[in-house]
């Protein structure tokens, strides 16, 4: 009786299978890690943390408190009344209002021309209103401790509650009844714990150092 010879077409279906399989995960596996490691989103790329395997290191880079405009023309008009400065400062600190003479709580800048003020640091905005003789004016709370006013506004673009971060415009300058002598300015102060500092120790400093 002769032997059945066994068909080999199965097993070969088989194999071409597992091979196609095979091909098809690994070219899979090599797409999404190229993906990966180069993926665009519109402008931005990111690519991955090494090149020609070198690890590139991340360097962490710490916000500095900046001043709230970027413009070079503009001039202190008033200063900050500093106690321990010389009396011809402090004469020049005072704010003159109804036959009374108050020290300046913060600086005054000015300009001939209308300029954009900005946020000193990142914060969340806790007021926003306009008062009699401050004019309108913006809070901003940049941690505990820390809190960025600024005084005699035009065209505010921020809401309490808004979070905002260095340098970004939150309004114009503006007037305000307390110091119409300066015309278009700035009043700008800077609280530590409910007291007001000289805003010039602050600038170019990180908040911890504050």
């Amino acid at each position: 009786m002769k032997k059945k010879t066994k068909s080999l077409f199965i097993p070969t279906i088989y194999i071409m299978f597992l091979f196609i399989v095979t091909i098809g995960v690994y070219f899979t596996k090599r797409t999404y890690n190229e993906y990966e490691d180069d993926v665009i989103l519109g402008d931005i790329t990111y690519v991955s943390n090494s090149i020609f395997n070198r690890s590139i290191p991340i360097i962490s880079v710490q916000n500095v408190l900046k001043k709230p405009f970027l413009e070079e023309d503009i001039q202190i008009g008033r200063g900050y009344y500093d106690k321990n400065s010389s009396i011809e400062e402090k004469e020049k600190a005072l704010v003159f209002y109804e036959d009374t003479y108050m020290p300046n709580t913060g600086i005054d800048y000015v300009s001939e021309k209308t300029f954009d003020v900005l946020a000193i640091y990142d914060g969340t905005v806790i007021d926003v209103s306009n008062e009699e003789l401050l004019g309108k004016t913006v809070k901003i709370r940049h941690n505990s401790e820390l809190i960025s006013v600024y005084q005699g506004l035009d065209n505010i673009e921020v809401k309490k509650g808004d979070m905002v971060f260095t340098n970004q415009k939150i309004a114009t300058s503006g007037e305000s009844v307390i110091n119409k002598d300066l015309g278009n300015h700035l009043h700008f102060e800077i609280y530590k714990n409910g007291i007001t500092i000289n805003p010039n120790l602050c600038f170019d400093q990180k908040l911890g150092d504050i």
